[in-house]
């Protein structure tokens, strides 16, 4: 029988060690620790984890539990918190994305595979009971491309939500984004940001004199090219490519001698 391959999100190097150890010695394959949320999102679709254990508290832009609910909307792997903290308000917080188990730290190698166990089941359960539905009629509108409230566009500015607060980005400085299943990084000069928004709603939002599309996968800021090089846009030390059907349409928009 193959072993479970599980993903871990801790930023204490000592802890996702000792974590890892534990885990092995059980029989579990730990394919894969990274530190912050951001970094989760893009492994897991590498790794295939069958779950992915993860501690609130996270460096990066994104705490444990904002990144497990954007985890939950663009794959089905079950999820596990782990925390120091088992005070309401985070419980409330973290019961919100519905978990499959929760671990209080400290926690005993016994209470460790038993919530593992136990979030297997749970996922199992909930798998069937979705299998067993009845088909729900697709709604016209597609809610992935709905502007969420986490994320609002004035005329030069967006806001994105980063942990409890709204970050003012200048549209000048955005000079990429790249489609990430249902969310999107947004590249910055200085930063990059993880936003739950779909590249079609996005491109839809941003001026269209500024921004286009060149791939299935990303938007430019037109100013920020560099370079055009083997189908490849130069931006920042990036090589993004560009899509056949976008070639003509940006070639056009650019001043060519």
């Amino acid at each position: 029988m193959a072993r479970l391959k599980l993903l871990i999100a801790e930023d204490d190097v000592v802890i996702a060690q000792n974590l890892s150890l534990s885990l092995e010695a059980m029989g579990y394959e730990v394919c894969h620790v990274v530190s912050t949320g951001e970094e989760l999102l893009l492994e897991v679709h590498q790794h295939n984890p069958d779950l992915v254990i993860l501690d609130i508290t996270l460096e990066g832009k994104l705490d444990g539990i904002e990144t497990a609910a954007l985890l939950a909307k663009a794959t089905k792997v079950p999820f596990i918190f782990m925390t120091a903290f088992s005070d309401k308000e985070t419980i409330d917080r973290a019961k919100q994305t519905n978990p499959y188990a929760y671990l209080v730290k400290p926690f005993e190698a016994r209470t460790l595979q038993s919530s593992i166990e136990l979030a297997i089941h749970n996922a199992g359960t909930r798998q069937l009971a979705t299998d067993a539905s009845p088909a729900r009629p697709v709604p016209a509108t597609d809610t992935t491309d709905t502007v969420e409230a986490d994320n609002f566009l004035l005329h030069d500015t967006l806001f994105v939500k980063v942990r409890n607060r709204l970050e003012k980005v200048a549209l000048e400085d955005i000079i990429w984004i790249e489609a990430q299943d249902i969310y999107c990084n947004i590249k910055t000069r200085t930063h990059l940001y993880l936003v739950s928004q779909s590249l079609k709603t996005l491109e839809q939002r941003l001026p269209a004199g500024q921004f286009m599309r060149v791939h299935r996968s990303y938007i430019v800021h037109l100013s920020a090219i560099e370079a055009i090089e083997d189908n490849h846009i130069l931006i920042g030390g990036k090589h993004i490519p560009i899509g056949n059907t976008h070639k003509d349409s940006l070639l056009k928009r650019l001043q060519i001698l």
